[in-house]
């Protein structure tokens, strides 16, 4: 029986975590936290113009009026709109074989992260656009 009391009292003193364990969780919980806050942003603003890209169409006037410079325009209100702002090279309005114009966006967004560490987002969606 005195073994019995043994092993109970042994396993009774391994549960827990242990001070390291904690300050092991607790730090990995704060890399990832603190990334999750400065890439939350980034990704909000990738989902906006990747839905402003999908409804462009729609927004557009239907036959001749259809122009690169009406296509900018439009592209231009929505990040107004939006509080979107892009660099002037990321947006690219091509004739597409089609007929119609092919709408490209590219760019990439930097966030500092700790030191001079940065995380990097790149944004790149391509619509093809009928006349």
């Amino acid at each position: 029986m005195t073994l019995a009391r043994g092993v109970s009292a042994a396993h009774r003193g391994q549960s827990g975590i242990t001070a390291i364990g904690f300050l092991f969780l607790a730090v990995l919980v704060g890399v990832i936290g603190l990334a999750a806050i400065k890439l939350t942003p980034m990704y909000i603003k990738n989902m906006q113009l990747s839905k402003l890209l999908d409804g462009l169409q729609a927004q557009l006037p239907r036959g001749e009026g259809v122009s690169p410079a009406a296509i900018r325009t439009v592209i231009d209100k929505k990040c107004d709109i939006e509080g979107i702002e892009l660099p002037k090279d990321s947006l690219k309005i091509a004739q597409s074989k089609s007929g119609g114009y092919n709408v490209h966006i590219t760019y990439e967004s930097r966030a500092p992260y700790v030191a001079g560490i940065y995380l990097l987002l790149e944004f790149d969606k391509q619509v093809e656009i009928s006349k």
